[in-house]
């Protein structure tokens, strides 16, 4: 069973309890392991921990590229047990951290391919990549690595405060602005099966709705999420995006989050979900079993000194892996 490590080594060859933040930093303290797709298998591993630090397609801010680091810093204090769902995330999941994705800053590329390879080692030992961003480019590898593993359609849901469609940007086709038009390039993925949830303000240009309306996907924005309630419009993006599909794709802007919540992200808008309604969604999420997750546009130099965006990102994935294992049902009393 992977299990938090619990010990510090003294200088007198002693162990005993120490402090969270006394050993090498992994996420929630998991086991440190190569992306290797028979090393997942042989530690039972159903999610894997994976930092995709790429930030080389943004057009707004950079600095997710630092976003895997300080999630697993701020992790640290984070319990495997989450009392929510009363279950112990380790003992469901046996969680791995396999560290990074190696990037090339002079060839993106290569470096998507890296991506790509990475995602597939932990897809091949059935385990659900967990992917850190980075921009929001990533999508297009890891959507090209699932989509190579299944067999029939493939569903995608977006939350974002952003479309992100647009063709290209100045030509070029692999921004992070430009996921979803790349992402239903893919020979089993359906406009009718993609899904984008929290849109609003005021960078989603003309020709991306153009884009939409022509594609027919389904855009929910915050108005209607206002109207009709979290749960209503989670549960019906979620039944779009795994109609007739054999697996989907959840893809998780940070942006869609308030900026109150989450101001350190590429591109902090106001008006968003609170911190409650994006836990809600990610219970809601879990319950349908994503074969992968991402949480992009993560910037720890925009966080305040409390690291707020990065804690709300960490409970993103509890709560995820709490609807997972529980069908999303909450503990209600004890």
């Amino acid at each position: 069973m992977a299990a938090r490590k619990p010990y510090a080594l003294g200088p007198d060859g002693w162990e005993g309890p120490g402090l969270p933040q006394s050993n090498l930093p992994s996420f929630m303290g998991a086991p440190w392991i190569p992306c290797r797709t028979q090393t997942l298998r042989d530690m039972g591993s159903k999610a894997a921990f994976l930092g995709v630090p790429y930030d080389q397609a943004t057009v707004y801010r950079w600095g997710s590229s630092h976003a895997p680091r300080a999630l697993r810093y701020v992790s640290e204090m984070f319990l495997p047990y989450l009392g929510d769902f009363d279950i112990n995330v380790f003992d469901e999941f046996h969680i791995a951290d396999v560290g990074d994705v190696p990037m090339i800053p002079a060839d993106a590329a290569r470096s998507r391919s890296y991506i790509e390879r990475y995602v597939n080692e932990i897809l091949a030992a059935d385990a659900m990549p967990i992917c850190i961003g980075g921009d929001h480019s990533i999508p297009i590898p890891i959507g090209a690595a699932l989509s190579k593993r299944v067999t029939g359609a493939m569903g995608y849901i977006h939350f974002d405060a952003h479309i992100d469609c647009q063709p290209n940007f100045a030509g070029e086709r692999f921004t992070n602005w430009s996921h979803v038009a790349r992402m239903i390039e893919l020979p089993n993925v359906d406009p009718k099966n993609v899904a984008i949830v929290g849109a609003r303000g005021a960078l989603n240009p003309p020709e991306q709705w153009d884009f939409v309306d022509q594609h027919g996907i389904r855009v929910y924005r915050m108005n209607e999420i206002e109207e009709r309630g979290i749960r209503e419009v989670v549960t019906e993006a979620l039944d779009i995006v795994t109609l007739g599909t054999d697996a989907f794709y959840c893809s998780l802007d940070s942006d869609v989050v308030d900026a109150s919540a989450m101001p350190g992200t590429d591109a902090p808008e106001p008006g968003g979900l609170t911190s409650h309604e994006i836990l809600r969604a990610c219970e809601l999420i879990g319950a349908r079993k994503p074969a992968a997750l991402d949480i992009v546009e993560l910037i720890p130099a925009y966080d305040n000194p409390a690291m707020i965006s990065l804690r709300l990102a960490g409970y993103m994935i509890m709560h995820l892996l709490g609807g997972m294992a529980t069908g999303g049902e909450r503990v209600r009393s004890r």
